[in-house]
């Protein structure tokens, strides 16, 4: 293959054969060569999201989206649409519901759904993920006993099991075209998190099934934490997964320690400051961590292991001091989250150069009701800058459907309420072009270095291997 220049502003590289085999100035690497030429802008290596539910995601775009519910009533409305939309006998499944956001600033209750909808099952997820809401047909169907209807963490999948069998799932296609939009705003790779065994929003019967029906047909590349309850289940679908097409990778394990802090679920030394009565939730059991950490690094696997709330952290820490001292490789080991630490918890991590996957977003997203939960621990949550300062390796992620999956939204956020500049902030989201690197290229509006507007960063073109592909838009998040 002839080797060409793509160029946006003064910025270019030469592709040969698929990869990147020069990189500096046009005015320097032009002569002689056919060239891709963009008169403005800037050209980058596309970002990698470390921390995305891509199911989670398709549902957020092709199915019923809560987050801009203004009160109960509005809600309610939603849910009568939806009910009809769906026709009789179909499970309603909501998700993204925002309690901070209702004009009550509460979730609503089995009661309070029984009488927006009450001839089918219906459950509500809140943002986060880590509580639900079901009305009585719903917990009746499952044979679970709930006065208020909230159920929080493990308690939410037995309902979500068989509500999940009274909706159609998810149809492959429309999970395709939501992951491929992604790459229209610069997205190149994503970190994806999926279940090899019960379905963590009851979407689909089989997540990384449904992931790799599609992936061959989404312009990403795919590295894969899959959450697995025993080490076979585990090993098979590593090997599934490293059979799949070329742009699907295992990556590791994924397990969760504790819950949110919206929901009072992530797991803290001393209670919440607007719920005295809990700690949140520690879901973490160390023994079985270590034996599916063994298994994972086995498998030359990372261990990534979501904790946020501060007694958490230090607990996986154990864990992974353990895996470490038998001789596991600190690099292969990763918390996902990270968010509330205490001093000592980032010496730590340092110590044991094990790698805080931080959700950048979350700094702006939460800060209306932050402090609220966690009063002066609030100070030392989402810290960036003394993570940074401390040497601990970080990498970047939206926890998207939690968060928009739009990566300049957290690169922004990590370079000004973060603390760490954009330079440093760029690269929590995706390296610098090297050559030898496959040709995946972005052509953005801006040089992100130098901008003041980071987040308002749009794609103008965007090439795999070299060669310049159309992409489809990104689809409405709400």
């Amino acid at each position: 293959m002839t080797a060409r220049l793509v160029s946006a502003g003064d910025d270019a590289v030469v592709v040969e054969n698929g990869k990147v085999v020069a990189i500096g100035s046009r005015a320097l690497l032009r002569p002689g060569l056919a060239e891709d030429r963009h008169e403005i802008g800037a050209l980058l290596a596309p970002r990698h999201d470390h921390h995305f539910h891509p199911i989670g995601y398709a549902a957020a775009v092709t199915r019923l989206s809560l987050k801009d519910a203004v009160d109960l009533a509005d809600l309610g409305q939603r849910l009568r649409e939806e009910a009809i939309r769906l026709g009789p006998g179909v499970a309603l499944v909501g998700n993204r519901l925002d309690d901070e956001s209702l004009a009550e600033r509460r979730l609503p209750t089995r009661l309070d759904l029984d009488k927006m909808v009450a001839d089918r099952p219906v459950l509500l997820y809140r943002y986060c993920g880590h509580i639900a809401v079901a009305n009585s047909a719903a917990l009746a169907l499952a044979g679970v006993d709930s006065e208020t209807g909230i159920l929080r963490e493990t308690g939410v999948q037995p309902v979500a099991n068989v509500v999940g069998a009274q909706q159609p799932p998810l149809d492959p296609q429309a999970v395709r075209r939501a992951l491929s939009g992604l790459a229209s705003i610069g997205l190149g790779k994503i970190t994806a998190i999926v279940s090899a065994g019960e379905p963590i929003w009851c979407e689909v019967p089989d997540e990384i099934e449904t992931l790799l029906a599609v992936a061959a047909d989404v312009p990403l590349d795919f590295e894969v934490l899959v959450i697995a309850s025993h080490p076979q289940e585990l090993i098979d679908a590593a090997t599934r997964l490293d059979r799949a097409s070329p742009n699907v990778s295992f990556l590791g394990w994924k397990e969760f320690a504790d819950g949110s802090l919206g929901g009072h679920t992530a797991a803290l030394y001393e209670p919440y400051d607007d719920d005295p009565s809990t700690t949140g939730t520690l879901r973490l059991d160390p023994r079985r961590a270590l034996l599916m950490g063994r298994t994972c690094l086995a498998l030359g696997g990372t261990v990534a292991i979501h904790a946020i709330g501060d007694l958490a952290n230090d607990q996986v820490l154990d864990v992974l001091e353990e895996l470490v001292t038998a001789g596991g490789d600190p690099e292969l080991m990763r918390i996902e989250h990270a968010s509330v630490l205490r001093p000592e918890t980032i010496t730590r991590m340092a110590r044991l150069g094990v790698t805080a996957s931080v959700q950048p977003a979350f700094i702006t997203s939460e800060v209306d009701w932050l402090e609220k939960r966690l009063g002066y621990r609030a100070a030392s949550t989402y810290s960036l800058s003394a993570l940074h300062g401390a040497g601990v390796p970080m990498v970047g992620g939206s926890d998207c459907p939690v968060e928009s999956p739009n990566p300049w939204w957290g690169i922004a956020a990590a370079a000004g309420p973060g603390g760490l500049g954009p330079d440093r902030a760029l690269q929590l989201f995706g390296g610098k072009l090297k050559p030898g690197d496959p040709a995946h290229l972005i052509v953005v509006d801006r040089d992100p270095h130098t901008s003041v507007d980071i987040a308002g960063t749009r794609v103008l073109s965007v090439y795999r291997d070299g060669k310049p592909i159309t992409v489809e838009s990104e689809l409405e998040f709400t």
